[in-house]
């Protein structure tokens, strides 16, 4: 592999800007030997690069284009395909002596310019301090830390799995691992039920699944030499390879997923439980904790539509004038509501008994999920009910105005539309070869969904820029939500779980037309619709023969739709009157469509061709680093696996004294330390589980959000956080719309809500 020249033509309105190629620590042997990384084109890389650095030294214009004519001598970018989906590329700067990768241009920037100016000072990159600590341990005579380049085929000892052949998605919420909850009992949720959390729920059983061993002859007898369990990329049982390898041995699986080796899964099973039973009984018009949602800072007025401008915009009725378009902009609920909610309040708050910061909602600006700068995450506010609206809705709300007017945090949110993630993983059930995964929850774009919810569904057939109206009228109330692995892998080491996965959401549809609901039933008898009792057992909502008649759908059989289909969470009657004015349920119809086709023109996860980014916790989904003022991801100082497995066996009674030591126990007696020496001190916050068993008396109060895929230790090998995706989580799929797909009916089952 040699250093490229050039991978691309710069645009002839580019300025090509040389580089200093006097000076470059650089280093070609570094790079990774493995055949799975290619060099790959750097000409977006070295255009960033470009306008940082000339907005460094303050000669940067806007609206001019820049780029460098190469990279630093010894430096270039590589990429490799993702192991849960081989179509998406993951890129890395590779050439630093401490033989690891720069994850983006503004990591690598601050060595850029050390190495352009010489390196008359001493750099401060994040590798450059991880070299001095080597230096100075090796220095000191003190033994480096374990780990092998990133890259390297040598393996870290027999019988390991190699990483990147777990299933991962760690936890099941919304942003912060381990914590549980992020918001003031709100249940976001540690990350990951996104996908599929690791853990192990599925220990080998007396078939020897996971410990069988090699025949080999010693010393004249037979011995077996066993192996170590299948494991993730963090070291934890694999239960979902298990569950495969469970599957293929017995031909049929039906359990429940339990991951009692995660601190993640324990840590928040009774929040997220608690958060659940609570979103069963709220009102569907609520927002929900990890939502995306519309919103202003103040709305001092009412809503109303302006014939003359045609916008909606504030009237003040005491004043008797217009105040204009709202200041909308879009962001993530990080934090709901302690006082319950009225109805009133979605036009005028009602008294509280709290202050808006335990009454409101705590919303933060979107940022661009295509740039590493999230300081918009910074611009947070505690805001009322009537401030917000569903971001569905954003072309109603935002409708006459031009672009360049729009915050940008709107376009950020239209980016992630055709996203998903899944949420908290409970039950797997098969018939070999294929097999299905149920969860509790699915976040789909900008709203979360749940068992229970009645959500609408997109017309069959419906085309966004034909001059046809189309008409929403069909309801589905969810039963189930799936992952479906179809046709799963044998091998145990095979970096997939099954040859291709699916989301199926399942239940009863039933609609407002009559007309439709006589045509699919195919009688010739005139068809009823639903009673009044009937529509209260069937929708967990109030009020919901507010839209008048109701009528079963295919005779009142389960049938099954893709995510594609469903448009988003179908509001009370009165609510939508407050909102929108009417009862017409396609208020967002032409708006989510577009949107989605907007994020798969502008989300650069999507590859060409694709239709869906499937992120494996909502946090990845959204591309965002923090949430509630607390780093997630890749950047949560209180991850420590090794940790929490040590505490966790403290806690089960199984604990040898090597495990009191890696648990880093705060110390009982003498004089208290000014700051706790482990992270864990701070994870221990979010859960009663951790601080019952460290038998210690916590303060709750202040929380503390942990969470990613990576172990964010000092020293710790490079593939131990670069790792972002594996087997389940993450990646894209092909959005399915085919016309027999749409409404795919089951046999005539008895539907069953899922118990919490």
């Amino acid at each position: 592999m040699s250093a490229p020249e050039s991978m691309s033509e710069e645009d002839e309105n580019t300025i090509v800007i040389p580089i200093d190629r006097s000076f470059s620590d650089g280093d070609p042997a570094l790079w990774p030997n493995d055949p799975k990384y290619k060099l790959c084109n750097d000409s977006t890389y070295r255009e960033k690069l470009a306008v940082l650095w000339l907005k460094k030294m303050g000669a940067y214009e806007e609206g001019m284009n820049y780029s460098l004519d190469k990279l630093p001598e010894g430096y270039a970018l590589l990429e490799r395909p993702r192991i849960v989906n081989p179509d998406i590329y993951d890129r890395f700067l590779y050439g630093h002596p401490v033989g690891q990768y720069f994850q983006s241009t503004i990591q690598f920037f601050p060595h850029f310019y050390y190495l352009m100016t010489g390196g008359a000072t001493l750099c401060k990159c994040a590798l450059c301090e991880r070299l001095q600590k080597q230096k100075a341990r090796r220095e000191a005579g003190m033994p480096l830390r374990g780990g092998r380049l990133p890259g390297s085929n040598s393996s870290r000892g027999s019988g390991t799995s190699p990483r990147g052949s777990s299933l991962a998605s760690r936890g099941s919420g919304v942003a912060s691992r381990g914590s549980g909850v992020a918001s003031r009992g709100s249940g976001v949720a540690s990350r990951g039920s996104g996908v599929a959390s690791r853990g192990s729920g599925i220990a080998s059983r007396g078939s020897g699944i996971a410990s069988r061993g090699k025949l080999l002859a010693r010393a004249g007898r037979i011995v077996r030499q066993p192996i170590r369990p299948v494991v993730d990329g963090e070291g934890q049982i694999d239960v979902y390879k298990l569950a495969i390898m469970e599957l293929k041995e017995n031909g049929r699986l039906d359990k429940k997923i339990k991951e009692k080796t995660s601190m993640d899964w324990r840590a928040e099973r009774e929040r997220l439980r608690e958060y659940l039973e609570k979103l069963d009984l709220q009102p569907s018009y609520i927002p929900r904790a990890g939502e995306i949602v519309l919103w202003t800072c103040e709305l001092d007025g009412e809503l109303l539509w302006n014939s003359e401008t045609y916008r909606v915009e504030i009237y003040s009725a005491e004043e008797n004038r217009w105040f204009g378009v709202p200041e909308w902009r879009a962001g993530t609920i990080g934090q709901v509501p302690e006082d319950d909610i009225m109805l009133q309040d979605l036009v005028k708050t009602t008294p509280k008994g709290k202050a808006v910061n335990y009454s409101g909602f705590r919303i933060e600006t979107f940022p661009d999920p295509n740039s590493s700068d999230k300081s918009y995450s910074l611009q947070s506010k505690y805001v009322p009910l009537r401030c917000i609206k569903p971001f569905n809705s954003f072309e109603l709300f935002v409708q006459g105005m031009p672009r360049k007017e729009l915050h940008p945090s709107i376009e950020n949110a239209l980016t992630v539309m055709s996203s998903f993630s899944l949420l908290d993983k409970y039950h797997v059930k098969g018939t070999w070869p294929n097999a299905s995964i149920y969860c509790r929850g699915i976040f789909i774009g900008a709203e979360l969904l749940i068992i229970g919810d009645a959500v609408r569904l997109k017309p069959k057939g419906y085309n966004p820029n034909s001059l046809q109206r189309a008409s929403v009228t069909d309801v589905m109330v969810i039963d189930e939500i799936q992952m479906e692995l179809i046709n799963c892998e044998e091998d145990v080491k095979s970096s997939q779980l099954a040859e291709d996965y699916r989301v199926r959401i399942s239940g009863k549809i039933y609609t407002t037309s009559s007309v439709r609901a006589q045509k699919e039933a195919d009688v010739a008898k005139p068809i009823h619709g639903l009673s009044e009792q009937e529509i209260s057992n069937t929708f967990q909502y109030t009020d919901m023969g507010g839209y008048g008649n109701w009528y079963h759908l295919y005779t009142g059989k389960t049938a099954k739709v893709s995510h594609d289909m469903i448009l988003g969470r179908c509001y009370e009657p009165d609510a939508m009157r407050l909102l929108f004015g009417s009862l017409s349920m396609n208020h967002d119809l032409h708006g989510v469509i577009m949107a989605r086709e907007y994020s798969r023109q502008a989300d650069d996860r999507i590859p060409e061709g694709k239709q869906w980014f499937w992120g494996d916790f909502r946090t990845q989904t959204l591309a965002i680093d923090s949430l509630n003022g607390e780093d997630v991801g890749y950047y949560s100082e209180a991850r420590d696996i090794k940790m929490w497995r040590a505490n966790l066996k403290i806690i089960d009674g199984t604990a040898c004294p090597a495990d009191y030591r890696e648990a880093k126990l705060p110390g009982e007696v003498g004089r208290p330390s000014a700051k706790s020496r482990s992270s864990f001190g701070e994870v221990r916050k979010t859960s009663s589980l951790v601080s019952t068993g460290l038998g210690a008396t916590t303060d709750i109060s202040n929380t503390v959000s942990s969470a990613d895929e990576g172990v964010a230790r000092e020293e710790s090998s490079e593939e131990d956080f670069t790792v972002p995706i594996q087997y389940l989580h993450g990646g894209t799929e092909e959005t399915e719309e085919t016309e027999e797909g749409d409404y795919v009916l089951e046999k005539e089952r008895k539907a069953k809500r899922s118990k919490r």
